[in-house]
């Protein structure tokens, strides 16, 4: 059997996003109550907006970091699954018929989809992956695919 973890990297843990957060909030409050106090009061609703939009930003940059995928490949099957916080789908292929495709972006720079078929169904896999990753995932996930 072959297991294939797949995450994305997250340098930034949820702690460290909070404490970011926080300080960025007492110095961008501090400086536009500063301003608000000499009487240009408009500052505190631009204020306010710069940081719900940077809350918004740290949460979904948290949300992707939580991502994960699993391609188990035992001697009958291939079992695709895929977590996305609360959203877990699985995808079950036939090994003797499950193909690994590279799929070229038609639009320069823009990263290719390694995808997984069988039988009409197709599964994109290591979306998190960088190019140089997602091409030695295809070489290593073809090798292991290959007929015995």
């Amino acid at each position: 059997m072959h297991l294939f973890e797949i995450s994305p990297n997250s340098s930034l843990t949820s702690g460290q996003a909070a404490f970011f957060y926080l300080s960025i909030v007492v110095v961008t409050l501090t400086i536009a109550l500063g301003f608000a106090a000499a009487g240009f009061w408009p500052i505190l609703p631009f204020a306010g907006l710069e940081l719900a939009i940077l809350g918004l930003a740290l949460r979904t940059v948290r949300r992707r970091a939580r991502r994960r995928e699993s391609i188990r490949i035992d001697t009958h099957e291939v079992v695709i699954r895929s977590e996305d916080g609360a959203d877990v789908r699985e995808h079950r292929f036939t090994r003797t018929w499950t193909r690994v495709q590279l799929v070229r972006s038609r639009v320069a720079h823009w990263p290719s989809r390694l995808l997984l078929s069988s039988r009409g169904e197709r599964v994109e896999v290591g979306a998190c992956l960088t190019e140089g990753e997602r091409r030695s995932l295809k070489r290593r996930l073809a090798e292991v695919l290959a007929p015995q």
